[in-house]
């Protein structure tokens, strides 16, 4: 009878949870993405010193979200809060073509650390409302990518601003939770 109850109640409680970490270049738009999240519009923005922490419920999943400042002096910092994540959103600027090798290289230093093996990352090509802008395949190629074997990962092309594709945001994130 025990379990039936058990189940019975996970029918209707909110036991499923979420740790992220929203991290990216200055000025990709994570903050922006974090406010329409939590928000659901987007609100105006300053440059994010240190970091950002909003709890929000999206489709049963109650998700905590660390936004984490871009500046190149925060960027060794991203480590010690991924670490406790359960996956990794990695906001890159798709009008930005001049930072995307800077985007590159600062994800795979990230991901060097043995310690975020198989952990997931969803990677925002955001800004996609601004012409000119990288194509997904740009973006995988640029941020190499295809070489990441130690992190399942996806590419959404977004646009925070206007709120385009971040339906696809959420469902990959309810499809990492987990039971508490």
């Amino acid at each position: 009878m025990g379990s039936f109850l058990a189940k019975l109640k996970g029918l209707f409680s909110d036991d499923k949870k979420l740790e992220l970490c929203l991290v990216g270049l200055e000025n990709s738009g994570k903050t922006t993405l974090l406010n329409v999240l939590a928000l659901g519009h987007p609100v105006e923005t300053f440059p994010t010193i240190g970091l950002n922490v909003k709890a929000v419920k999206k489709e049963g999943v109650c998700m905590k979200m660390w936004d984490l400042g871009g500046q190149e002096r925060f960027r060794s910092e991203w480590g010690r809060y991924t670490q406790g994540c359960d996956c990794v959103v990695y906001c890159v600027d798709a009008a930005d073509y001049s930072r995307v090798e800077t985007a590159g290289k600062e994800l795979a230093r990230l991901l060097s650390d043995s310690a975020l093996n198989g952990l997931p990352l969803l990677v925002c090509l955001n800004k996609i409302d601004l012409e000119p802008h990288m194509s997904k395949e740009e973006c995988i190629q640029m941020l190499e990518l295809a070489k990441l074997s130690s992190n399942p990962w996806v590419v959404v092309p977004i646009s925070a601003v206007r709120q385009i594709n971040i339906g696809e945001v959420v469902d990959w994130l309810v499809g990492q939770s987990h039971e508490d």
